[in-house]
């Protein structure tokens, strides 16, 4: 059968089946809205049953029989009607059943034949792809039987000759384009990774020197000073030492990274250490070798399992004096001579304030002093690292603003007439203008080594100098009969070295 003809029959089919179905359905549709009706009606005559049933025990005999005939032709008639429905339920559901069964009947004989096309389409498909397969398999087959071998063997040795030629261009374009771009991003991140580690390790070593400087500043003997010096180089090496210049020996004061007990008392000969008398003599640094001659067995024995066998030396300068001798070993990194050296210099300057305030301290305790001494002998010591002090008196202006070499009277007073809080404040000015001149000589170093040489120091630190001056005034001196100008003593020691001509023709001379 044509492919149009089938589908026109399948239309008019289905259409048709539409149809039935149609109407069965309003028929059903009918039976039930009349079973609901019957229904209602039940229960309505149920209900009336209920009321007049309670009626008649109300009205009582009289009316019984009249109500029964009622009731009689009532229930007949609902009976009929019943029945009448009933009826014609039944009626419509077998009409419904037969409609049902000869539209399954059409259905399944549309759909039998349907499938039956169905199939024989796919049957027909399914053979027409097997012999497909089998033609183009027995046309390869007849095609690998004709093709000469040759073929083959000049496809091969094409493929051969060209790929490695792709090869090597896609390489050299590769390594054209991207090598520079992967030698640059290893270049950058190098750099900024060295970068990063050496900006990290600048702010560690500041944060470590501006931590040791702050220790510094609050040091007020020589005790505390000593401990602060040896803790602040520990980090930098693996073992340091600290020995204190008398006269003709070096006494060692305190040891950092060594495993024992130090020994107490123990004091090194400047001929039994070529390298540290090599320092002393020349107030420089010196690298030296490890080893008997050159340190000491006693300082080879500090550390005896050392792989190093380099050692450092530095001189601490209070002034132009070297007060005392740093002893390093350094740990397996290089050790940071700039930093260690930047401590050494804050050191000798902050031993060197500590020594100018004692002696100034000295100077006003001469009765205290001769008290504690009556019979005239050493005088009275402060810890070790201050000799023993001399007075000190105040240099004061020779002519209008030039300082001259004369010394004026200080204010005079006795310290053991001072109140407890008088003396406190003599011990806050002294220690005010040690941190103050000690500031200006770490930090304004090249000013300081200039103004000496020009002898106009007070030119080039006039702002810090005038600033300082202010400050102590307000302080210390502003109602305070007692009080004399330590800060005035303290510049002409430490920066002037003793000298005041150095101070240059601006200075205006002490405060009092």
């Amino acid at each position: 059968m044509p492919m149009p003809e089938w589908n026109s029959l399948f239309d008019d089919a289905q259409r048709t089946a539409g149809e039935q179905f149609e109407a069965a359905w309003k028929l059903h549709v009918d039976r039930v809205a009349e079973t609901l009706e019957s229904g209602w009606r039940e229960n309505i005559a149920r209900v009336v049953e209920q009321r007049f049933s309670s009626l008649k025990v109300e009205l009582g005999t009289a009316n019984e029989a009249h109500l029964a005939e009622q009731l009689a032709l009532q229930v007949e008639e609902q009976v009929q009607r019943r029945l009448d429905g009933e009826w014609h339920s039944r009626l419509e559901e077998h009409q419904h059943q037969a409609l049902n069964e000869e539209f399954q009947r059409r259905v399944d004989e549309r759909v039998e034949g349907e499938v039956h096309g169905r199939i024989e389409h796919e049957v027909r498909t399914q053979v027409e792809i097997q012999l497909a397969t089998r033609l183009e398999d027995e046309v390869a087959q007849r095609l690998s039987q004709i093709v000469p071998e040759l073929v083959q063997q000049v496809v091969s040795t094409r493929l051969a000759e060209e790929i490695p030629v792709h090869v090597a261009i896609e390489r050299s374009n590769w390594e054209a384009e991207f090598m520079p771009l992967v030698e640059q991003t290893r270049e950058e991140t190098r750099v900024e990774t060295a970068t990063k580690t050496r900006d990290a390790a600048r702010r560690e070593l500041g944060l470590q020197l501006s931590q040791a400087l702050r220790v510094f500043r609050q040091s007020s003997d020589g005790a505390e000073w000593k401990e602060a010096f040896l803790d602040a180089v520990q980090p930098f090496c693996a073992l340091s030492a600290l020995f204190l210049v008398t006269k003709d020996r070096f006494s060692l004061e305190g040891v950092r990274g060594m495993a024992g007990e130090i020994e107490t008392g123990f004091d090194l000969e400047f001929e039994e250490a070529a390298a540290f008398h090599n320092s002393l003599e020349s107030k420089d640094i010196v690298v030296a070798v490890r080893t008997d001659s050159e340190v000491s067995p006693y300082v080879m024995s500090l550390r005896p399992d050392a792989d190093s066998n380099k050692c450092f030396l530095f001189p601490v300068l209070a002034g132009d004096v070297v007060a005392a001798m740093l002893y390093i070993e350094p740990s397996e990194q290089p050790l940071e001579v700039g930093a260690v050296e930047t401590l050494v210099t804050a050191a000798g300057l902050t031993l060197q304030s500590i020594r100018a305030a004692r002696a100034v301290q000295s100077s006003s305790l001469v009765n205290i002093a001769s008290a504690l001494n009556p019979d005239g002998g050493e005088a009275f010591r402060h810890d070790a690292f201050v000799p023993a002090p001399e007075p000190v008196g105040i240099l004061a202006s020779g002519g209008e603003g030039q300082p001259g070499s004369a010394v004026v009277p200080e204010r005079s007073f006795k310290w053991d007439e001072l109140s407890q809080e008088q003396r406190e404040l003599h011990m806050r000015a002294q220690r005010f203008a040690r941190v103050q001149v000690a500031e200006m000589r770490l930090y304004k170093d090249d000013a300081v080594k200039a103004g000496r040489r020009d002898s106009n120091i007070y030119l080039r630190l006039r702002t810090e100098i005038d600033e300082a001056r202010e400050r102590y005034l307000a302080q210390f001196l502003d109602g305070q009969v007692h009080m004399r100008d330590y800060l005035h003593g303290e510049l002409v020691e430490t920066l002037a070295i003793d000298n005041p001509q150095l101070m240059g023709p601006d200075y205006p001379g002490p405060l009092v």
